[in-house]
């Protein structure tokens, strides 16, 4: 066997472990576990403690080499296809016109003011990347909350709903910067001719998808249900990249569309038992790709402003909506700040737009630190409000 794979199953080892100490060690304190995985790629980088490691032992343990970025990409696509897997199409129904219209509004305001801020600082391409990954919303950091205080009610619906459908809104908002990003040159017509081509591919195969795939999966037996969905991941993967979609898009779709077959548990119990061992791998990655050297004032700058961006312009495209359907200013506000948190897609986004080279080193940088700021603050915050969400 190769040296290299060997060092890298090493690496993932100790990281995989590490990762999960760590997330032990926030749970008690009631932090975020993303958070505590991105801080343990960021120590044992290859650019802060990882780098000395390697330095003693002489062997390169902690590294950034294809096999580590391949796995990183296969939880990548692991994390999202459960995403789908969770969500399904009720989701979507249950989130309602008010729900739909505070994720939409909640996930392109931000993109909108970061593109409109940063186009002449940044550029075309590197705001196009920022504002997308401001966009979109992660439960993940208050989900704990909401089953600690056993919440329940309309608020907790909509709060669920219309983060559900935020990370579908934002999924396509991506796939339109995609389109741009390949444009580059084009006229405005031609452009428009591109995104309208990407945006019609994308619903024709989500609609498709979600009324073949679920009626296949319900035929199969039982002996193929730990082989057949990923048969259908990758296969989608396959055919969506080779029209220049993300895989992020793909997976999603899969998981959407399995969420609606018989077989639905089945599935994701597989799910889940492969994200207790990979899950925390694109996040750790993530951490490995920052220079703590390298972070300069300006950096740090970058990252407050983009978490005060993504703070704000959330909260303020997401209240009108949730206080329309709601009809409760606190109930709403609280909705509001849960939706705050960044995390998986934002992350994702962010990682996609520095493999590609649209967003340099310093921007991933900024990105990954809003992304900490955002979870951390947001879900203390919300852990004060979540009160208000009691039924009255």
């Amino acid at each position: 066997m190769d040296n290299q794979v060997t060092l890298t199953l090493l690496e993932m080892s100790l990281l995989i472990f590490t990762a999960e100490a760590v997330r032990s060690f926030m749970g008690k304190y009631g932090l975020p576990l993303i958070v505590g995985e991105i801080l343990t790629g960021i120590v044992l980088s290859p650019f802060a403690l990882g780098g000395a490691i390697n330095m003693i032992s002489g062997t390169d343990i902690f590294s950034l080499n294809q096999y580590v970025l391949f796995l990183s990409e296969f939880s990548m696509i692991l994390l999202i296809f459960a995403s789908g897997l969770e969500h399904g199409t009720s989701s979507i129904r249950s989130a309602g016109v008010m729900g739909f219209l505070g994720a939409s509004v909640g996930a392109v305001l931000p993109f909108a003011v970061a593109f409109i801020v940063y186009k002449e600082t940044l550029g075309f391409t590197p705001s196009l990347i920022v504002g997308t990954a401001l966009g979109a919303t992660s439960l993940a950091a208050v989900v704990s909350t909401l089953m600690e205080m056993r919440l329940h009610g309309r608020a907790i619906n909509y709060l669920i709903a219309a983060s559900s459908t935020d990370d579908i809104v934002d999924l396509i908002l991506f796939s339109v910067v995609l389109a741009s990003i390949s444009s580059t040159g084009l006229t405005a017509i031609q452009l428009i001719r591109t995104i309208t081509f990407y945006l019609l591919a994308w619903v024709t195969i989500f609609l498709v998808s979600v009324i073949l795939i679920p009626r296949i999966a319900n035929r199969i037996g039982t002996q193929y249900v730990e082989e057949f969905p990923f048969v259908v991941l990758f296969g989608l993967t396959a055919i969506m990249t080779a029209l220049g979609f993300s895989p992020i898009i793909s997976a999603f779709v899969a998981g959407v569309a399995l969420a609606e077959s018989t077989k639905r548990e089945e599935i994701r119990r597989i799910s889940e038992t492969l994200l207790s061992v990979f899950g925390s791998i694109f996040f750790v990655v993530v951490g490995l790709q920052v220079d703590v050297l390298r972070i300069s004032f300006n950096v740090l700058e970058l990252g407050l402003e983009l978490t005060i961006i993504a703070m704000v312009f959330k909260m303020i495209g997401v209240f009108p909506f949730a206080y329309f359907s709601l009809r409760n200013f606190r109930s709403s506000l609280a909705v509001s700040v849960g939706m705050t948190p960044r995390g998986e897609t934002g992350l994702v986004v962010a990682s996609i737009g520095e493999s590609f080279g649209a967003v340099s080193q310093g921007e991933f940088t900024a990105l990954v630190l809003m992304a900490i700021l955002t979870t951390l603050l947001g879900a203390m915050a919300f852990k004060r409000l979540a009160i208000w969400l009691e039924p009255q």
